[in-house]
């Protein structure tokens, strides 16, 4: 095969730089004085730090809270030289907590001599949240199958204790004191009951009347609804909302408990002084396939307050039934919302910091 002059043909030369920095996992290079020689931009997603920060810096410094990975550099230096592996959550320098998991393998020269460590770090966030998924959703199951059992039972008593209050109460329009106890009695056989109906829909399978929506349209009616709450309070309404959405598949009345639920508590938690902020975005980076389905596309909506937030140990059992952080409340509002978002084929997520509000990430399915 002949070449012909003045033409060479040349190959882009990679180097493993290039390769390293390409790499969705946060890959980060600790010489052998335990300073930070590389430090690739997933890292810097990851750690929420950026490079020039970090570089040539002691990793005892940068990692100070997360002391386990700091353990697991140690055991790649001299004498022991080994690799380890291991999960646990990296604390940034703001306090957040994100689950990775690390792999730490001594580096070192043809000769065996140690040049230092290179760690491997991969997020964990979103496996932990399905993880936790499964496992709220058996719980829900659970809780429905023996709320389904339980209801026929208890029904049938509260109404025998409703209609004897009510006969009672008849009898006695002539004794304020008695006629008092009787009113308290029916209204707590009714909340009680309500109760047991929420519990049920929580076993239920919802029938959803699935449409194609435009989300803009549905969340502009909640906030119609909610408009004398925010006119009588100061709170301000910002909607961030990105005109170029497609419209989602979703059952109209479903979604409108959804988000209304949301910004209720959203409202009540500013305690009527705040920004209530909306915002819609597409999801690019997450999809779901199904056996004998396209790949499924997402929207995401924002709904965010900057009252008090919720406190980080409250954050795992936020959706839980009969779990709430309010006075008068039942904790099954977020549970039903939760419910009903996984029945549409979606996520729900919230993120909170105290003192600094709280955010639920609510994600749908675009309309095929």
């Amino acid at each position: 095969m002949k070449v012909q002059e003045g033409k060479e043909s040349s190959a882009p030369q990679i180097s493993w730089e290039n390769i390293l920095t390409s790499l969705e996992d946060g890959v980060i290079v600790v010489d052998r004085h335990g300073k930070i020689s590389f430090f690739n931009q997933a890292a810097e997603i990851l750690t929420d730090l950026p490079a020039s920060k970090a570089l040539q810096q002691p990793c005892s410094r940068l990692f100070k809270r997360s002391g386990w990975l700091i353990d697991m550099i140690r055991k790649s230096q001299p004498p022991q030289q080994s690799s380890t592996r291991g999960e646990g959550d990296f604390v940034t320098q703001w306090g957040h907590r994100v689950p990775v998991s690390m792999t730490v393998s001594p580096l070192q020269d043809q000769y065996g001599r140690s040049l230092g460590s290179i760690l491997l770090l991969h997020d964990l966030t979103r496996r932990k949240e399905m993880e936790e998924d499964l496992k709220r959703a058996d719980r829900l199951a659970m809780l429905g199958t023996l709320a389904a059992g339980l209801a026929h039972e208890i029904k049938n008593p509260l109404g025998g204790i409703k209609g004897a209050a009510q006969l009672l109460r008849r009898e006695t329009d002539r004794i304020p004191s008695i006629a008092q106890y009787t009113d308290i009695m029916i209204r707590e056989v009714d909340r009680v009951n309500l109760l047991i109906e929420q519990l049920l829909d929580l076993s239920r399978p919802a029938k959803l009347d699935l449409v194609s929506l435009n989300i803009h349209e549905l969340l502009n009616d909640v906030l119609l609804l909610e408009r004398q709450t925010v006119q009588e309070h100061q709170v301000v309404v910002k909607q961030n909302y990105d005109p170029s959405l497609p419209p989602i598949r979703g059952d109209r009345g479903q979604l409108t408990q959804v988000f209304l639920n949301l910004i209720r508590n959203a409202l009540q938690a500013m305690n009527g002084r705040g920004c209530l902020t909306l915002t819609t975005r597409i999801e690019t980076d997450f999809h779901i396939r199904e056996p004998g389905r396209g790949r499924e596309n997402f929207i995401w909506v924002d709904v965010e307050d900057d009252g008090p937030g919720i406190r980080e140990e409250d954050l795992p059992h936020i959706f839980s039934p009969f779990y709430t952080t309010k006075t008068n409340g039942t904790g099954l509002g977020l549970a039903i919302c939760y419910r009903i978002i996984k029945e549409h084929g979606g996520l729900i997520r919230v993120e909170s910091r105290k003192g600094k509000g709280a955010s639920f990430k609510v994600s749908l399915p675009v309309a095929d």
